[in-house]
């Protein structure tokens, strides 16, 4: 399965979606996956390192890339020795002077990432949407305030 790709515009600014999203390392605020995000100390940097608690109780270390500040970032991390991988992308760009466009992909990869990608394909597309549809909810929220 390709990478799920999903997009909106959030009548936010892309400081506004930053500071909301992604800089307090709260990501189970937006992630409906997540249940906890610790290790955090080090912030949303580039080349840092934070663990994703899952609703499932699954525990895995991830890793930041491409963090661009109000801009962009990748998470990736695995489980089961690496035999399955994820990568999430963000990336903000300005519309106007008060809304902003958020695009969001994740993809499963690794030895059995195609194949749970397959298996569980409403859970990757809705957990994927539904991530972005709460970066949305808690970036306009928080720009009225």
């Amino acid at each position: 399965m390709s990478p799920v790709e999903v997009s909106a515009t959030a009548a936010a600014t892309p400081e506004t979606i930053w500071k909301t999203c992604f800089e307090p390392m709260k990501w189970e605020s937006w992630d409906p996956d997540l249940k906890e995000t610790r290790d955090t100390e080090v912030g949303c940097k580039e080349g840092a390192t934070c663990t994703f608690v899952m609703n499932d109780g699954n525990v895995i270390p991830v890793t930041l890339s491409n963090v661009q500040k109000n801009k962009s970032l990748n998470f990736s991390g695995g489980l089961f020795g690496g035999i399955l991988k994820f990568v999430g992308k963000v990336s903000i760009s300005p519309v106007d002077s008060a809304s902003s466009k958020i695009e969001y992909s994740f993809a499963l990869n690794g030895l059995i990432g195609p194949i749970i990608s397959f298996l569980k394909k409403d859970d990757v597309v809705g957990g994927t949407q539904g991530g972005l549809d709460n970066m949305v909810k808690l970036s306009e929220e928080a720009q009225k305030n």
